[in-house]
């Protein structure tokens, strides 16, 4: 089950909850999965080059099982538009697709591997 860490400036509560369901409706059909956890971190100063830069930056963050290339930019901008929907415009995403194995991915102690060869 796919994991996404999402880094955004301070946001009000339902503007946060709002991101959070637009990039989940973003991201669900094109990675299939049937859940999604996301957590929300706020920043108080984004730094450029070691210097304080304007708020414009959201970066997610995805671990999840192997996945084409097609379909990480897909998601890409999927996830844009939903960031740009709730935000603004003038906000970028920045993702980062952690494409990880299904013998590096453990649920409840056992790897996703192990769980399907089981059945």
């Amino acid at each position: 089950m796919p994991s996404m860490y999402v880094n955004v400036p301070k946001l009000e509560q339902g503007t946060k909850d709002a991101l959070a369901a637009k990039l989940y409706d973003a991201a669900a059909p094109i990675l299939k999965a049937p859940h999604i956890y996301t957590f929300v971190n706020e920043y108080e100063t984004l730094y450029e080059n070691g210097q304080p830069a304007p708020q414009k930056m959201v970066v997610a963050n995805i671990e999840a099982g192997p996945t084409k290339e097609e379909k990480v930019n897909a998601l890409a901008e999927s996830m844009q538009a939903a960031v740009q929907e709730v935000l603004g415009e003038d906000k970028k995403l920045t993702l980062v697709f952690h494409d990880n194995g299904l013998d590096r991915i453990a649920i409840g102690g056992v790897t996703i591997a192990t769980k399907m060869q089981k059945k």
